[in-house]
């Protein structure tokens, strides 16, 4: 019977393994891509690894006049920091509102908080940007990074991990003085980081890589995040595809690092707050 389990254990992780690996190749043929030159890029069949290698596309990136790379990254980090950081707080607020204070039609408010995550963002896009338009928030920060915010599925995460904290630190702390505020302060975020985490890197991640809001609400080239900006590469008639392979590897580092270091906390989060029915 130990036998069986174990090539049965072996025979389930050959499996993953293999599966991993499938799931690297579109990332192994965008770096592979980026590094070939461009008449290498339409061979057939095709290479992974590259006859010979090439930096000049990410030389390219930089330097090209025109191309504000640079400013185009900032943009993607500026928003992607304030987005989340905003909807961390915000969303963090409401949920424990929800979850441990006493307001009224507590319920049915959480339903509508709910129901909200069902309504597709076609739906609210132009209503949204006539919104803006009238506000004259068009082109600006301000587009990038407001709408956004309204991010139900953050209240609905951390509402749920929060009802399963345990009540007796929150007594304890009202016992010795504190507010409802130095609750949610100095008990409920410190065991709350490994969900908070998850939030973040789902917001990082979904802000960082948004590319459909952005194209209807930048019009200059400044104001473009990297995902937006990289359509620049590419015309009606002609594609630079080695060009924009470069530029897709810089714009998915950021998140390959931001997933990797919070690796550990994402696991955990989603892993407590299943938790609780």
């Amino acid at each position: 019977m130990a036998r069986r389990n174990t090539w049965s254990e072996a025979a389930w992780i050959l499996g993953f393994a293999g599966l991993s690996l499938l799931m690297l190749v579109p990332l192994l043929f965008m770096l592979s891509t980026s590094l070939k030159y461009e008449q290498d890029v339409y061979e057939y069949p095709i290479r992974l690894i590259p006859a010979s290698a090439t930096f000049e596309h990410y030389v390219d990136l930089f330097t090209r006049p025109g191309v504000p790379m640079l400013r185009w990254f900032f943009n993607s980090a500026y928003t992607t920091f304030m987005v989340t950081g905003l909807v961390l707080l915000i969303d963090s607020l409401t949920a424990f509102g929800f979850s441990r204070l006493d307001i009224p039609y507590k319920r049915p408010l959480f339903m509508l908080v709910i129901a909200s995550m069902m309504i597709p963002f076609p739906t609210t896009l132009i209503p949204v940007y006539v919104f803006l338009q009238q506000l004259h928030w068009i082109d600006t920060y301000k587009a990038l990074i407001i709408p956004p915010l309204a991010a139900p599925f953050g209240v609905f995460l951390l509402r749920q991990f929060f009802d399963t904290a345990p009540k007796e630190l929150e007594e304890a702390a009202i016992i010795d003085g504190c507010s409802a505020f130095g609750v949610y302060w100095h008990v409920i975020l410190p065991v709350s980081k490994s969900v908070m985490a998850t939030l973040g890197i789902f917001v990082f991640m979904g802000t960082w890589n948004a590319f459909l809001w952005p194209l209807i609400v930048t019009h200059s080239l400044k104001m473009r995040p990297i995902p937006v900006g990289l359509t620049l590469f590419n015309g009606e008639f002609w594609a630079e595809r080695a060009l924009t392979m470069a530029g897709a590897t810089v714009c998915a580092l950021p998140v390959l690092i931001a997933f990797l270091i919070f690796q550990r906390h994402i696991v955990r989060g989603i892993t407590l707050t299943g938790l609780k029915a």
